[in-house]
């Protein structure tokens, strides 16, 4: 097998492998989607078991507060959107820079192929033979270097997908397991039923008023953060693999006129 044969399956393996990888980043974020709904499925079901919960309580029916519930819901479900879809946005535009990454190294390698082509079949001079060699060390090297960046971007990729799970989890806790069926005498257990029938009602209704004006508040100050970190995060990584970019193109013409 012939440098010039070398190179085209190496080329060939290139295009192999990005289709693997293509596949295997497919599956990864379909799994990915599928966690992330089945997460936001479990915590809608959450909140409304929470509001059916405190609704007995407070010896209320819950339909009668449909409104208010609905209400509060709406904005627990529009607050876990907003992270969801900031944290997609993180994942898709990692995505893209990666794809980008495994282009220049496939234009890399073909590029090589063509240099190495053109070296065996024309007849050039030496001027123009070194810098062949060269500009075929550089593909090679941008080859290498542009690995740096698909490794970051499968490193960002794995970040995403752990840490839109842990922030979900730590800002939309419903304490439903926390509220206990009541085990006490049957005195105490009509005495309370009783207390329910007149006052229940203002109470209920205060509650559902508190969550709205605090615990909600709560919610949208702590999603907030974190949805202003995810976006300096991708800011920050868009920044960083441009400045990586332009080093390797800085590189690969130092390489190409050395």
């Amino acid at each position: 097998m012939d440098e010039i044969q070398i190179f085209e399956k190496l080329n060939e393996n290139m295009q192999n492998l990005e289709n693997v990888e293509n596949e295997i980043s497919m599956l990864q974020l379909a799994i990915y989607q599928k966690n992330i709904e089945k997460l936001k499925e479990c915590k809608m079901n959450e909140i409304r078991d929470f509001f059916k919960q405190q609704s007995r309580v407070y010896n209320q029916k819950s339909e009668k507060y449909e409104y208010e519930i609905e209400k509060n819901i709406n904005k627990y479900k529009e607050q876990l959107e907003k992270l969801i879809n900031v944290y997609d946005n993180l994942y898709v535009n990692i995505f893209k820079i990666m794809q980008n990454a495994m282009n220049n190294q496939k234009i890399a390698i073909a590029n090589i192929v063509t240099l190495t082509e053109k070296l065996q079949k024309k007849k050039l001079t030496d001027e123009e033979i070194q810098k062949i060699q060269n500009t075929i060390r550089a593909c090679a090297q941008k080859k290498v270097n542009y690995a740096v960046i698909i490794d970051e971007c499968k490193a960002r990729i794995k970040w995403c997908i752990e840490n839109v799970q842990t922030d979900i989890n730590e800002i939309f806790i419903n304490n439903i397991y926390q509220l206990q069926i009541y085990e006490d005498s049957i005195f105490t257990k009509i005495k309370r039923i009783i207390f329910n029938k007149i006052s229940g009602k203002n109470k209920f209704k205060r509650f559902l008023e508190n969550y709205e004006n605090e615990y909600m508040k709560d919610i949208i100050t702590k999603n907030t953060s974190r949805i202003l970190d995810a976006i300096f995060t991708l800011k920050g990584i868009v920044k960083q693999m441009e400045e990586v970019k332009e080093q390797i193109s800085i590189k690969y013409k130092q390489m190409i006129y050395s």
